[in-house]
């Protein structure tokens, strides 16, 4: 039985960005909001037996009761991030309302170390960073409150201050290294994992904002299409560890010889392609002539002492119709033709 698949079905996957999905992080403050409502409950539990004031015991119950609710909620098609800025904020002011009263000073302390944690577990690193910095100021304010007011020891409140600033560095650094890891994965998604060059994902964005700015101020913009001659002869010669030599030997010689403004891209296995904006046909030929020729000069020597030598077919087109598809025809027809005149030609589609 014949299947049929809608292109709108299928979906390239990116795991750049997974871990800042919302997605993501409605299915960890799932974990998150119950099990700081258990915590509410126990603290609760804990004051109402230790002959505490009954001030402690209602803010336990209803930090569990907002838990729960904040749970039941994030079930739903509230928004987390909504929801967990709820959750940071009566976290803060509970801490903060805990220093003024001496039997919760403790049980602050440690929901003030919590707050770093927090902040750089679900927010942009910037927003973290500014969100913990401030309530650091108000953590050593408050504790700098209790050494005038003779509550607390000198030696206590530098224990509590080193240990934020501890924290705070700590979780800067897991989250810092997180988004590290996050920026690697977005670059494989947009650059050809053996050049380095952008690849077809990573070309099309750039494609539609020049040949949409060129238009707008009539201005020229000109593809190329760069086709390794006999590229296959390479790989059954030398074998494939050669060919991807070879590639990264063009890819070198096509960043040194193209300027700022350009932009190259491998798009399959040994085409590349540069777009060039603010150049006519005349302009982009003259380049082309100087890249084939400077690939031609190039040599790569192998571990073998063997060395090799490649030409390039060069197809130009002026970019019409702000659609690459459209414009990749155009100059594929121009490459095609280059080659049924010989190898190492340009062949130009007006």
């Amino acid at each position: 039985m014949a299947t049929l698949i809608k292109s709108t079905q299928l979906q390239a996957t990116n795991f750049a960005y997974i871990e800042l999905s919302e997605k993501t992080l409605k299915k960890q403050l799932s974990l998150l909001f119950p099990f700081a409502g258990a915590i509410c409950a126990i603290i609760a539990f804990t004051y109402y037996f230790s002959h505490q004031a009954h001030y402690f015991t209602i803010v336990g119950i209803l930090g569990m009761t907002l838990c729960y609710i904040l749970a039941a909620l994030n079930r739903t098609f509230f928004s987390a991030t909504i929801l967990f800025w709820i959750f940071l904020i009566a976290t803060t002011i509970v801490c903060s309302s805990g220093f003024y009263f001496s039997g919760a000073r403790h049980i602050s302390n440690t929901i003030g170390l919590t707050i770093p944690l927090l902040s750089f577990f679900a927010l942009k690193i910037r927003t973290a960073t500014w969100y913990s910095c401030i309530f650091g100021l108000l953590y050593i304010s408050l504790s700098a409150y209790e050494i005038i007011s003779k509550d607390m020891q000198l030696s206590s409140a530098l224990q509590n201050m080193c240990a934020y600033a501890i924290i705070f560095v700590m979780a800067f650094l897991l989250s810092r290294h997180r988004y590290d890891a996050i920026l690697q994965v977005k670059r494989t998604t947009t650059n050809d994992f053996l050049t380095g060059l952008l690849n077809r994902e990573g070309l099309l964005p750039l494609y539609l904002s020049e040949s949409s700015r060129c238009k707008r101020y009539r201005r020229d913009i000109s593809m190329l299409l760069i086709n390794i001659d006999k590229f296959r002869d390479v790989n059954d010669r030398f074998g494939l560890d050669a060919g991807d030599k070879t590639l990264m030997m063009v890819a070198k010689c096509l960043r040194e010889t193209c300027d700022n403004n350009m932009h190259i891209a491998r798009l399959s296995n040994q085409e590349f392609c540069i777009i060039i904006p603010d150049a006519n046909s005349h302009t982009t030929e003259q380049f082309a002539i100087k890249i084939r020729d400077e690939i031609g000069q190039w040599t790569l020597e192998l571990p073998t002492g063997h060395h090799i030598n490649i030409t390039v077919s060069i197809g130009i087109t002026n970019v019409e119709y702000q659609d690459f598809s459209y414009d990749y025809i155009k100059a594929e027809s121009a490459l095609m033709r280059a080659k049924r005149w010989g190898y190492n030609q340009i062949a130009t589609n007006e």
